[in-house]
């Protein structure tokens, strides 16, 4: 079934996710959204662990908020986590989202929320009690990369973690830029710890990555992919961190020097951004 861009695809293991007909993607492709969004975000970050020993209010940024499967993996996952999470979503469109809530029986995931969803589309914002949380969700729709940049974004709490899942560098380049990582990494607060996992594994991306200032990770395996990335504002959120064998390989590499543009290119990696390379503190 397709409408306004997206149709509902079955993938090999039976689940079922969306695919955007613009982009010629799917959403969750390896193992479908729910398995995915467990592996990458809620088992990866420790979110219940983390939730626990957190005083005050937890946030989350929901970076690509698309189809709402990360979101509603977490609040499934910490729900019985007695604790304050305010959950920020972001995206420049809430036509996946909406597509999707119709889909809701196939997909599955929205069990219990269909509600909270409903709530959240119309309102922009929804707060309630899931089971023993007390949950402050916020939709912000917008241009990400231009909002990082603005001021109205110092404004905003600052996160725990970083939920990193816009469509891909060849379909969204304006989503993986080396400024934008770097705007993203001045807005945490160097006193909290934070996490940002992603699905890519890309030379590029994990470059970009480390030249914002965050130490770099492999990331947990998701369906067809071995590793995937995972980023910190601390060392001791890393527990894979990219060693200097990888660095050697990145050196090499015919893809590695990020993008600093819109604009999806693949190139080696410059002499000037190899010297910053090497001298950053998780090579040393």
């Amino acid at each position: 079934m397709n409408s306004a861009g997206y149709e509902l695809v079955q993938l090999r293991n039976g689940a079922h996710s969306v695919r955007s007909l613009e982009n010629g993607e799917t959403m969750h492709p390896g193992v479908g959204p729910t398995a995915e969004a467990e592996v990458l975000y809620v088992k990866q970050l420790h979110l219940a662990e983390r939730m626990r020993e957190c005083r005050g209010e937890f946030v989350i940024w929901d970076v690509g908020i698309g189809a709402a499967a990360n979101a509603l993996a977490i609040l499934r996952a910490t729900r019985d986590v007695g604790a304050s999470l305010r959950l920020i979503s972001f995206d420049h469109t809430t036509e996946p989202l909406r597509f999707a809530l119709g889909e809701h029986a196939a997909l599955g995931y929205f069990e219990g929320y269909e509600t909270t969803v409903e709530q959240l589309l119309s309102a922009g914002r929804v707060t309630f009690s899931n089971g023993e949380q007390q949950l402050n969700w916020v939709l912000h729709v917008t241009d990400f990369p231009g909002w990082l940049a603005s001021p109205q974004a110092r404004t905003f709490p600052k996160p725990h973690a970083v939920l990193f899942d816009p469509w891909s560098p060849a379909k969204n380049p304006a989503m993986w830029t080396a400024p934008l990582f770097a705007n993203l990494f001045r807005l945490l607060d160097p006193e909290r710890p934070c996490a940002l996992p992603t699905y890519s594994r890309s030379t590029m991306l994990r470059v970009a990555l480390l030249l914002a200032g965050f130490f770099v990770g492999a990331g947990h395996a998701a369906g067809r992919k071995e590793e995937t990335t995972i980023a910190a504002n601390v060392r001791t959120l890393i527990s894979k961190p990219l060693d200097l064998r990888w660095l050697e390989r990145a050196r090499s590499s015919p893809s590695a020097e990020p993008l600093w543009e819109p604009f999806y290119r693949q190139a080696p990696l410059d002499p000037a951004t190899w010297e910053h390379l090497r001298r950053h503190p998780q090579f040393q």
